[in-house]
């Protein structure tokens, strides 16, 4: 004896689809294509379910609600082959890979051209043909063309799904595939199941756990940890901005091992407090430690309006180099001009902190070896005997005076903006005799 139709199945896999859906829209998703995909197919699964469940309570009172039974049987069937189509799409996406040629990425979009073309045509033949219906209230079922498109339609899409992933099966992930064969397997299932018991109704429920296996098989991290990730990456990043030029940065990362490399024209300053001993023992080695990282600090804060790159500080002691890592004309004049600022600046530190700093500063340029060395704790370092020789005139030099080498005068001597006031020379240890400027 036939019984009701029963519609427990459809209200289970409503309720599947709904809790995955509050689920998967609960925290941040990663961003693929797969996944924007999956976002529509919950709303078509959630969708579908709800109206096979009011048409069939509809249509087991169809004297009653004529008309409401007839959108809700129409918009179940168009559902149904949207939630199809979506699949359709959903597989297509998967064949995508990197490294893909042009051609091949050709007949993909002509693929997806002649299944969106396939999907319209049905949805016009469903939407141009009645719904009709057979048997007694509570066994009436209805049938005709719109859901003789949507089997067809279904039929056509199933074996397009499976010759997709035999054609691709290279490129496609394998939990990517056992997602796309739990569609075939689920369509298959419940359309044998559906001939055969009438009263059955459980193509909804198909489709729900479909979707929920489909849920396991996609990019689902967490996007909080990953956020948090990517937090700690950018501070490892400034960290290492705060140690070594971009450009070298850059260079570790894509290569982490030392290196060194030459440069023809580099401008070397180094910049040292007068008298920093006794500073310290007269006002407290705290206090001093305090002044000179506020004084360091605001000479790191000129450096952003130069391309001028600082190597280091030793103790009381400055290094700056332009040239390095990327080389640049006029090197030696920004050096020259920062060494001027940092002038002014102490200046005006001075008064506002009502100490009496003086430091003295030596440039030299010329050509320099400069890199990494070492395993742990390295820095970007210059080598050479230009450096050497910017590092003893800066102990040679003059408080609150600029010394410079005669080949930074030689570069600097037809420049109106500067003057050079020549020293006598100075016995440098390494170098012998050699005539300075003093630069204003």
């Amino acid at each position: 004896m036939s019984v009701a139709y029963n519609i427990q199945f459809q209200i289970a896999g409503f309720i599947v689809i709904f809790l995955l859906t509050v689920i998967f829209f609960s925290k941040k998703r990663w961003k693929s294509v797969q996944n924007t995909i999956y976002r529509v197919l919950l709303f078509v699964t959630l969708f579908e379910l709800a109206f096979d469940i009011v048409s069939v309570i509809t249509i087991c009172n169809r004297n009653k609600f004529p008309r409401l039974n007839e959108f809700f049987s129409v918009g179940y069937i168009v559902l149904m082959i949207s939630y199809i189509y979506t699949v359709d799409l959903y597989t297509i996406s998967n064949t995508f890979y990197a490294g893909m040629t042009k051609i091949r990425r050709k007949v993909k979009f002509a693929e997806i051209g002649v299944i969106t073309l396939a999907f319209l045509a049905s949805l016009v033949v469903i939407l141009s043909n009645d719904v009709l219906y057979g048997g007694e209230a509570p066994f009436i079922y209805s049938y005709g063309i719109p859901s003789d498109t949507v089997y067809k339609f279904s039929t056509v899409s199933v074996i397009f799904v499976v010759i997709m992933l035999l054609v691709n099966v290279r490129h496609i992930p394998v939990r990517r595939q056992l997602s796309i064969y739990s569609f075939c397997i689920m369509e298959g299932i419940v359309a044998l199941v559906q001939m055969y018991n009438k009263q059955l109704l459980i193509v909804g429920f198909g489709s729900a756990i479909a979707v929920m296996l489909m849920y396991f098989t996609l990019e689902n991290p967490d996007m909080k940890i990953i956020a948090q990730l990517d937090a700690a990456n950018r501070r490892s990043r400034e960290l290492l901005l705060n140690i070594l030029p971009v450009e070298i940065a850059d260079r570790l990362t894509e290569e982490p091992s030392t290196f060194t490399q030459k440069f023809d024209d580099v401008t070397i300053m180094f910049l040292d407090i007068v008298d920093f001993s006794g500073l310290s023992n007269r006002i407290g080695a705290v206090k001093t430690v305090k002044l000179l990282n506020t004084l360091f600090s605001r000479i790191d804060d000129l450096l952003c309006g130069y391309s001028i790159e600082k190597i280091k500080t030793i103790g009381d002691s400055y290094m700056t180099a332009a040239g390095v890592p990327e080389p640049y004309a006029d090197n030696c004049k920004e050096t020259v001009d920062f060494a001027k600022d940092i002038l002014r600046t102490l200046e005006a530190f001075n008064q506002e902190f009502e100490t009496d700093l003086k430091i003295r500063i030596g440039i030299n340029c010329g050509s320099v070896v400069a890199g990494i060395i070492g395993k742990r704790k390295f820095i970007y370092d210059l080598w050479g005997a230009s450096v050497n020789l910017a590092s003893r005139m800066e102990s040679y030099g003059e408080a609150n005076r600029i010394d410079v080498s005669p080949l930074v005068m030689e570069k600097l001597k037809d420049n109106p903006n500067y003057t050079f006031e020549p020293r006598p020379e100075l016995e440098i240890k390494g170098f012998g005799r050699v005539q300075t400027y003093f630069v204003s």
